[in-house]
């Protein structure tokens, strides 16, 4: 993903000819001395050096005036310094704000020159009557001319609007970001009008001939604006205005400043989102429920000060807020823009079957699977989630994996597993020795689509199961005390191959699968995590040496399907050249009790693209080799506590609609 950054230089009031009634500029940005073009410089390298990531997409913003109402030569003073930032490719662009009345299409040339890419008008309001109050010197007229300049140059159009401004209404505020879209802008910003001390506004406050908006008022409006404007795929660049010691002290005198208003602006979408929930009594809803929500809305879904998971209390027993992943940031997933298509015979070709807006690709599972045949350039990517940041889904605790687990986990571990599903927990029993007595890869082993379980396994854990349909399927074998009677089921199968000491395999098991894998290790599923077909992470050395010998050698299937080590390699349900990715970790990191150590996989569980894992990863010593062994394979980390790693004879997570027996 790449990562939009702004360098912003500030040049309040520097060649605005008019006072607007609310405006006291150098009150509210707190700047006496405006930035000459020579400190242009020092601002771009403090800036550029605090930029960490390495896909990023810089611009130079000139903000607060009226950059092109500034004199030719000032302009282009401050555009040449910007220069060999853009030659090196550590700027990619430039964007200002000016007024809609100082633009013409030779200026718009000029500095289109200089590498100018989006150009912000300050609009404010479309509505001639609320200008004229508020002294704007322009007309709506203006802003239609100066919009259709900027679009002719193929350059960024933004408007950008303020609410509760002199004879200014909630309908014409509407209207106004009804002609922001009409005009084809593709970005906007809300600026909420309050009053600043020092101004002509502040006169009309003190004698009553305006009233300024409460923060209330302005978070329902801006919110419904919001909404607006990302239906009609404007981008909202920011909501309120930008927090400073002046307005947080003596420059402000009243309206709906706060230095959270976007925080509370979103809450409030999200709350209306939960409110307009349709929720009958005959559905029963009053229980357990998760609310499934994008990765960068999770906090303004549980509200400002929690007042919407407070409000979602009183319709149900109790409320889980996750990360839906579904709806997270990830580009394979969201709209891209793309400013500079390098258009190729393959596009065109595609054109049908990937949806293309203008200059925006809303990307798709087509565009994903032909990316590797269009050559696109991409010299900018937007990747905001306006476009489903907002999207929800409600699941019950019944919608939920199945989770089986050791009781002895800690407790807080097991408070967090609880989130992710519905857990059954395994008590000690007698049929095995104390340090495996509770583990559920003991007694269970886990297929695609059904459970193997041991005659033996605890009665209490197999009526449950039933109880949710879940596909059992009884063993041939009982659990013993001692190795290798305690080893049958604890073995790994992924896909069509099954990984065990064959020697000791239930039946049941060992005819569920068309290719074998045989290892010396009989507690295989301890030793051995499948995340894949082709991705394993194990604390046994041997099997780490036999799975990556995989790529390494001729295969050659044997007679009855088999792989021993010292014979070739099987021929794995068709993947005769992949390579099989094996990462090892040192179990000697690894506690379980009455033991010398444990095994790392055994503190596993895998769901979906998810890691579960007992414990915190953050002393290890692969630490590093995992995190990107996870990444590399799109695999996330969800570790149950911030404590020792502890094996717990792995964690089952159950698909339920997967493993359901069909009435």
């Amino acid at each position: 993903m790449i990562r939009h950054y702004n360098i912003p230089i500030f040049l309040p009031e520097l060649a605005c000819p008019y006072r607007c009634v609310y405006c006291n500029q150098f009150s509210i940005t707190g700047l006496n001395n405006f930035v000459k073009p020579e400190d242009v410089k020092n601002i771009i390298d403090r800036h550029l050096s605090s930029f960490k990531e390495e896909n990023r997409f810089v611009e130079v913003a000139f903000f607060g005036g009226n950059f092109t109402g500034l004199p030719v030569n000032m302009q282009n003073d401050y555009l040449e310094i910007v220069q060999p930032y853009l030659d090196r490719n550590l700027v990619h662009g430039i964007r200002c704000s000016t007024r809609p009345d100082y633009i013409s299409l030779q200026r718009v040339k000029e500095i289109k020159s200089y590498g100018m890419r989006n150009i912000e008008l300050g609009a404010q309001s479309t509505n001639d009557e609320v200008l004229k109050y508020c002294k704007r010197g322009h007309t709506y007229n203006d802003i239609v001319e100066a919009s259709q300049i900027i679009l002719s140059e193929d350059i960024t159009l933004g408007l950008q609007m303020m609410i509760g401004l002199p004879h200014d209404s909630e309908e014409k505020d509407y209207q106004t970001a009804k002609d922001i879209v009409n005009l084809g802008a593709r970005e906007t910003r809300i600026y909420p009008c309050i009053v600043v001390k020092d101004t002509e506004l502040e006169t009309m406050y003190n004698s009553g001939e305006y009233k300024a908006l409460s923060i209330e008022e302005a978070v329902i409006r801006s919110s419904k604006l919001y909404t607006y404007f990302i239906e009609n795929q404007v981008k909202v660049l920011r909501i309120g205005l930008h927090a400073s010691d002046e307005l947080d002290n003596e420059a402000y005198v009243a309206g709906p400043y706060h230095r959270n208003f976007a925080e509370m602006v979103f809450s409030h979408i999200w709350k209306e989102k939960f409110e307009n929930l349709k929720i009958s009594e005959s559905e029963n809803l009053k229980k357990d429920i998760i609310i499934n929500v994008p990765a960068s809305q999770i906090n303004h879904a549980i509200g400002w000060k929690g007042e919407n998971k407070k409000m979602l209390l009183e319709m149900f027993d109790n409320v889980v807020f996750k990360v839906n992943e579904t709806t997270s940031r990830d580009a394979s997933m969201i709209p891209i823009k793309l400013t500079n298509i390098d258009t190729s015979q393959q596009l065109n070709e595609f054109a049908s079957m990937i949806p293309i807006k203008s200059t925006n690709i809303d990307t798709s599972q087509q565009l994903n699977e032909f990316a590797s045949m269009i050559p696109i350039k991409l010299t900018n990517i937007d990747t905001s989630e306006e476009s489903n940041e907002f999207n929800f889904t409600i699941t019950t605790k019944d919608e939920l994996p199945t989770v089986i687990a050791d009781s002895r986990m800690p407790e807080e571990a097991k408070k967090n597993l609880k989130k992710l599903g519905n857990v059954l927990f395994i008590n000690p029993t007698s049929i095995t020795y104390n340090s495996i007595s509770s583990h559920p890869d003991i007694f269970f082993f886990q297929k695609d689509d059904a459970l193997i379980y041991a005659q033996n396994a605890p009665k209490k854990i197999i009526k449950e199961l039933k109880k949710r349909k879940i596909n059992l399927i009884e063993g041939e074998k009982e659990v013993g005390k001692k190795y290798p009677d305690t080893v049958p089921y604890n073995a790994v199968g992924i896909g069509n191959l099954l990984i065990h000491n064959l020697k000791y395999t239930d039946a049941k098991i060992l005819s569920s699968y068309k290719n074998h894998i045989h290892v010396n290790q009989g507690y295989t599923r301890c030793n051995l995590l499948a995340l894949n077909e082709n991705c394993f992470i194990t604390s046994d050395e041997a099997i780490s040496r036999q799975l990556s010998a995989i790529s390494n050698v001729n295969r050659q299937q044997t007679t009855d399907n088999s792989l021993y080590p010292h014979e070739s390699l099987v021929e794995t349900y068709g993947r005769t050249s992949e390579y099989m990715s094996v990462l090892y970790i040192d179990p000697k990191q690894i506690k379980l009790e009455g033991q010398k150590n444990g095994f790392f996989p055994g503190c596993c569980g895998v769901w979906k693209n998810n890691l579960i894992v007992c414990g915190s990863t953050k002393n290890l010593k692969e630490k590093a080799e995992l995190d990107k062994f996870l990444k590399d394979n799109n695999f996330n980390l969800i570790e149950l506590y911030d404590g020792e790693l502890i094996d717990v004879g792995s964690v089952f997570l159950i698909d339920n609609e997967q493993f359901t027996i069909n009435n």
